[in-house]
C-alpha cells in the first residue's frame, strides 16, 4: 500500500520502503540545493515513490530541460501536485460563505431597525387616534398609517429579494464545495476514482456482508517500455482510452479507479464470478483489438495488453487481504504469458 490520494494527504507505506523513499529522496534534494524542508522533502518523496505519476512528469519535463529545480518550483508542485490546490479553493469557498453571512445578518439588522422604526410609528398613530375630534385629523392620519404600512411591506420585500439572493448564493458555494470533493476523490489524468476514494470505497463495502464485491486489478503490460518509446503523453493518452473502456463495461453500478501508474481497479458489485469473469475479458479483449496509432503520423504503437486479476470478496476479508488475492492473481497473469484474467 503507498499514498492515498486525498486532501489532506495521507500515506501508508510499509516502514522499509518509507525507509527506502527517505534514502532516495535525500541525493535528490541535495543535487539540486534545495533546503531540506518538509514542502521539498514530500515533493522528492512522492517522486521516488513513484505513487504521483503527475508529479513525476512535471517534475521530469524540468529534468529533460536541463531546467534547475528550485525551491520556487518544489512549491509549485507542492501546491499543485501533493495538496492538488485544495488549500486555495477551500480558503476561497469559505471566504464566499462568510461574506455570505455577514451580507444576510446586515440584511437582516436593516431590516429589524427599519421594522422597529415603522412599529414605533404605529404605536404613536394609535396614541393620536385615541384623541382624534376632527375628519380631517382622521383623514391625515390614515394617510400615515397607510404611508408606515407600505414602509413596512417594502422593508419585507426587500429582505425577502436579499435573502432570495443569499439563497442562490449559497447554492452556488454548495456546488463548488461538491466540485472540491469530486476533485479530491477523482483522478485527474482518468477521470476514475483516485487511490484514496478507493480505499474508502473498498473498506465501506467490507463491512457490507449482503452485499457480493468481486476486486479486478488491471496492469497495462509493458507500460513502462512504451512510455520510454513514444514518450509519457503518449502514455497518458493510453491510459485515458483504456479508463474510457473501462468505463464503458463498468457501468454506473460498479467502481473503477486509477490504482497508481498502469495499474487500475475495479470493484464489480452484486456480480457473480462467472459475470465479472466474461467483465474482465471484455475489457481485456478490447484493448488488444484496438489499433492504436500516433495522432500525428498515424504510426501504429503496437497492439497494447493488459494482465488482469480478480479475487471474489470473502465475508471475513480486511480490504488488504482482498487487494493481496487480486494482485497474486494479476500475478500469475503476468508470469504466465499476459494479456489474459486469473481468478484467485
Amino acid at each position: 500500500m503507498s499514498k492515498i490520494a486525498s486532501f489532506p494527504p495521507i500515506y501508508n507505506h510499509v516502514a522499509q520502503h518509507a525507509s527506502e523513499n527517505l534514502r532516495r529522496a535525500l541525493p535528490l534534494i541535495n543535487k539540486h540545493k534545495t533546503p531540506i524542508n518538509p514542502v521539498n522533502y514530500a515533493v522528492w518523496y512522492e517522486y521516488v515513490s513513484g505513487d504521483n505519476q503527475a508529479l513525476i512528469d512535471a517534475i521530469d519535463v524540468h529534468l529533460n530541460n536541463g531546467d534547475a529545480i528550485t525551491a520556487d518550483i518544489t512549491q509549485h508542485m507542492y501546491e499543485k501536485y501533493v495538496l492538488m490546490g485544495m488549500p486555495e479553493r477551500i480558503q476561497k469557498t469559505n471566504n464566499g460563505m462568510k461574506l455570505i453571512v455577514d451580507n444576510t445578518l446586515s440584511n437582516i439588522n436593516k431590516a429589524e431597525t427599519k421594522a422597529s422604526a415603522c412599529a414605533s410609528d404605529i404605536n404613536n398613530t394609535q396614541s393620536l387616534l385615541e384623541n382624534l375630534s376632527d375628519v380631517d385629523e382622521l383623514k391625515n392620519l390614515i394617510g400615515e398609517i397607510l404611508q408606515q404600512t407600505q414602509t413596512l411591506a417594502s422593508t419585507s420585500s426587500d429582505l425577502k429579494q436579499e435573502l432570495a439572493q443569499s439563497s442562490q448564493d449559497m447554492l452556488k458555494l454548495k456546488s463548488e464545495m461538491e466540485a472540491i470533493k469530486k476533485t479530491a476523490r477523482t483522478d485527474g489524468l482518468t477521470g476514475l476514482l483516485n487511490r484514496g476514494a478507493f480505499n474508502q470505497e473498498i473498506a465501506v463495502l467490507c463491512q457490507q456482508s449482503e452485499i457480493t464485491v468481486t476486486l479486478v486489478m488491471f496492469d497495462l503490460d509493458n507500460f513502462k517500455k512504451l512510455n520510454d518509446t513514444f514518450g509519457h503523453l503518449l502514455g497518458d493518452k493510453v491510459l485515458q482510452y483504456f479508463s474510457g473502456i473501462m468505463k464503458k463495461h463498468g457501468g454506473d453500478t460498479h467502481l473503477s479507479a486509477r490504482y497508481g501508474g498502469e495499474e487500475m481497479a475495479m470493484l464489480l458489485l452484486n456480480t457473480s464470478e462467472e459475470e465479472a469473469v466474461k467483465v474482465a475479458n471484455k475489457i481485456k479483449d478490447q484493448l488488444a483489438n484496438s489499433r492504436l496509432k500516433k495522432k500525428n503520423s498515424d504510426e501504429s504503437i503496437g497492439q497494447v495488453t493488459v494482465s488482469i486479476g480478480m479475487s471474489l470478496m470473502k465475508a471475513t476479508d480486511t480490504p488488504n487481504e482482498l487487494i493481496d488475492r487480486a494482485d497474486q492473481a494479476l500475478y500469475l497473469s503476468k508470469a504466465n504469458g499476459r494479456n489474459q484474467v486469473s481468478v484467485f
